[in-house]
């Protein structure tokens, strides 16, 4: 009897380590996704004439172990294919804003003109999202199949259009197509967009769950500052990803 219940607790022991790398192995590390998006905003952030920063989305796909525990990116390590000054005059073209690489695609803002007097700028998630099947996204996700894609966006998707479901430039359905590639999955964005403005005024926690429905969110602040969003099913998306309640 003492060795039947020495051997089930053996195998216990074992499906639940064989069950703990298998979760592990899926699962990026924060504190790597962290220096993942310092790297980003070191080399690639968007900057106006006058020091602000401005809006950009960035979306890698690269081995396993450069999401995972004790990986330090690094110029000599980390895209090595993808030249610093490549991708910012690709996205700083308001004509394109489009870069695509081999494990790096990104975005600016494209100014748009329909006439004289109307014109907008197309956002950098639409940009390298749509259209939905045939995107600069699903074209880097099949150059590798089971590996790390991360999505950064600096300032986080703007409801009344990449979230709105039925939009022509939603991102709603790319995200579904994301779900489905295998390996390691991470949306992260660092800032809200237009925080003194509308999207802070809606209902932020029912919007992101519409990221979290298909791909794990984040929110990351700085290179030591890292959240993860949660949400899944009935449980809340993270206070750290949501802006300040007003007093």
């Amino acid at each position: 009897m003492k060795f039947t219940v020495f051997l089930s607790g053996l195998l216990l022991l074992f499906l639940l380590s064989d069950w703990t790398e298998s979760v592990e192995d899926d699962t990026v590390d924060i504190n790597t996704l962290a220096r993942i998006i310092n790297f980003f905003e070191q080399n690639y952030k968007r900057v106006d004439k006058d020091g602000h920063p401005r809006q950009y989305a960035i979306a890698i796909n690269v081995p396993k172990h450069q999401c995972q525990q004790n990986f330090f990116p690094a110029q000599n390590n980390f895209l090595p294919q993808e030249k610093v000054e490549n991708v910012k005059n690709a996205i700083n073209d308001e004509t394109n804003a489009l870069y695509q690489g081999s494990e790096l695609i990104a975005a600016g803002t494209r100014k748009v003109v329909i006439n004289k007097k109307k014109q907008y700028n197309m956002h950098s998630e639409s940009l390298l999202l749509n259209p939905v099947g045939n995107s600069p996204m699903t074209k880097l996700l099949d150059e590798s199949k089971d590996s790390c894609s991360v999505f950064y966006t600096f300032d986080s998707p703007c409801v009344d259009t990449c979230l709105d479901a039925t939009g022509s430039h939603s991102i709603i359905e790319a995200l579904k197509n994301w779900k489905e590639h295998d390996g390691i999955k991470a949306f992260v964005f660092k800032n809200f967009w237009k925080f003194d403005e509308k999207d802070t005024k809606k209902d932020l926690q029912a919007e992101f769950k519409q990221i979290v429905a298909h791909v794990p969110l984040f929110r990351c602040v700085s290179e030591n500052e890292c959240y993860a969003c949660k949400g899944e099913g009935n449980t809340p998306i993270d206070e750290h990803c949501l802006p300040p309640k007003e007093i």
